[in-house]
């Protein structure tokens, strides 16, 4: 009996043994569905990953020409600013020497027109010096006629009186 006993005991041991194993089978069997279910999420994710990384590649191929564009866009901005320098430059320099011709044609004027009015006052001068002569020669002849228009007066009452008294 101590066989059979210890054969029951044995079996029992043994099926402890079969159920612990089946219930670590069943767990492993658990594990293993999640772990299916685990990765199943995982690709999905993946996938998921997969697309993201194609948008953001996508996003970074048109942030590329976008910086490309922009680039372009601010060399010809620069070239633009270059040339507006250069005509600020230009137009700076014109203006200076428009400013020195207007200096010029001033002093220029002012020496013309000094020396015309030099020339306009020696000729005032000149025409005056004639006048005055001719005036002083025509007042000697208005005094010499007064003189003689006096004298042919006091000559023609003599004459007067001389034929009034015969």
């Amino acid at each position: 009996m101590i066989g059979v006993i210890f054969l029951e005991e044995t079996l029992r041991l043994i099926l402890n043994e079969l159920q612990e194993l089946k219930i670590g089978q069943a767990r492993f069997q658990k594990s293993q569905d999640e772990m299916k279910q685990s990765m199943s999420q995982l690709q999905e994710v993946q996938v998921g990953l997969s697309e993201r990384q194609e948008r953001f590649q996508e996003t970074q191929e048109e942030m590329k020409e976008s910086i490309g564009k922009l680039q372009e866009a601010q060399v010809s901005l620069n070239e633009r600013q270059e040339r507006f320098r250069e005509t600020q430059e230009e137009m700076k320099e014109r203006q200076q020497r428009l400013s020195q011709d207007v200096k010029t044609i001033k002093e220029h004027l002012f020496s013309s027109l000094g020396m015309y009015f030099e020339s306009v006052e020696k000729h005032i001068d000149e025409k005056t010096k004639e006048l005055k002569i001719v005036l002083e020669e025509q007042q000697k002849v208005i005094d010499t006629l007064a003189v003689r228009s006096v004298k042919h007066e006091s000559e023609i009452r003599d004459i007067k009186r001389i034929l009034e008294s015969r």
